[in-house]
C-alpha cells in the first residue's frame, strides 16, 4: 500500500484560490505538493523535470479544456494516475474525458474528505496495478505483475507459476517462493495450489475456478481460504 506522506501531486488549476485550497488540504492530509501549473505548458514542464506521483487536473483553463492536453501527454510519456477535476458535468465534457480513461473525477467544490477517500483510492489502485515480482530461473530473471499472477502449482520438486500470459517452471516450493518474494494476496488452498484471490473467477463448493481451470480446495486449508477471499 503507498504510504500518502511520500507521495507527491502536481496540482494544476488556473484558479489561484482553487490551487491554494487544495494545496492547503493536501499538505494537510500529509501529501507533498509537488508544483502548482497554471496552464498545460507549465504542467508539462513540471511532469517532465519534478515527476509526481498523481496528478489533479482542472479540464477547462483560460477558456480551453487543457487538462485534456496534459491527460493525453501523461498517457503517453508518464506511468501516473490522474484525476480531473471540473465544474462542467455537460455531456460532451464527459464523453471526452472518458476517452481519455482518467483515475477518478474531482468535482467543485470539493472538501477534504472527498479530497483524501478519492487520492487513497486511486493511488492504492495503481500501486497494485503497477506492482512487481521476479522469477529467477537459472540465469534468466522474469519480471512478472503482480496482477498477472493466476495460481501456483507444486509439481514433485518444481512449482508452476501461472500468469494470464504465461506459465514458468522453477525448482522450488510454494512456500518458499512465497515467501522470498513477500507475495501478497495469494492463499494457499491445497498443498499442491496456492491462489491468486483477486483473480478467482468462481467458487462452487470445494472446487475454484480461475482462468477456465479448476481448482480443489482441501479440508486443511478451506477456512482459512474463507476467511482470506470473504475479505475482499
Amino acid at each position: 500500500m503507498p504510504d500518502k506522506t511520500k507521495s507527491k501531486v502536481l496540482i494544476v488549476d488556473d484558479d489561484v484560490f482553487i490551487s491554494e485550497q487544495l494545496n492547503s488540504i493536501l499538505e494537510d492530509l500529509g501529501y507533498q505538493v509537488s508544483d502548482i501549473a497554471f496552464n498545460a505548458e507549465s504542467a508539462i514542464h513540471s511532469l517532465k523535470t519534478n515527476p509526481p506521483d498523481i496528478a489533479i487536473l482542472d479540464i477547462n483553463m483560460h477558456g480551453r479544456n487543457q487538462g485534456f492536453e496534459i491527460a493525453k501527454y501523461i498517457k503517453d510519456n508518464v506511468n501516473i494516475p490522474f484525476i480531473f477535476l471540473t465544474s462542467f458535468a455537460d455531456e460532451s465534457t464527459v464523453n471526452e474525458a472518458s476517452k481519455l480513461t482518467p483515475d477518478s473525477y474531482l468535482l467543485k467544490p470539493f472538501n477534504e474528505a472527498t479530497i483524501f477517500s478519492t487520492l487513497n483510492i486511486v493511488l492504492q489502485r495503481h500501486h497494485k496495478n503497477n506492482s512487481y515480482f521476479n522469477i529467477k530461473i537459472g540465469h534468466e530473471i522474469h519480471k512478472v505483475k503482480d496482477s498477472d499472477l493466476l495460481f501456483i502449482m507444486s509439481s514433485d520438486k518444481y512449482i508452476e507459476i501461472h500468469t494470464k500470459t504465461k506459465k514458468y517452471l522453477k525448482r522450488d516450493t510454494i512456500n518458499s517462493f512465497l515467501q522470498q518474494n513477500e507475495q501478497k494476496g495469494i492463499c494457499r488452498v491445497h498443498r499442491s495450489y496456492a491462489v491468486k484471490l483477486d483473480n478467482i473467477d468462481s467458487v462452487k463448493g470445494s472446487i475454484i475456478h480461475i482462468n477456465n481451470l479448476e481448482i480443489p480446495i482441501s479440508n486443511t486449508y478451506k477456512q482459512d481460504f474463507k476467511n482470506a477471499y470473504n475479505q475482499l
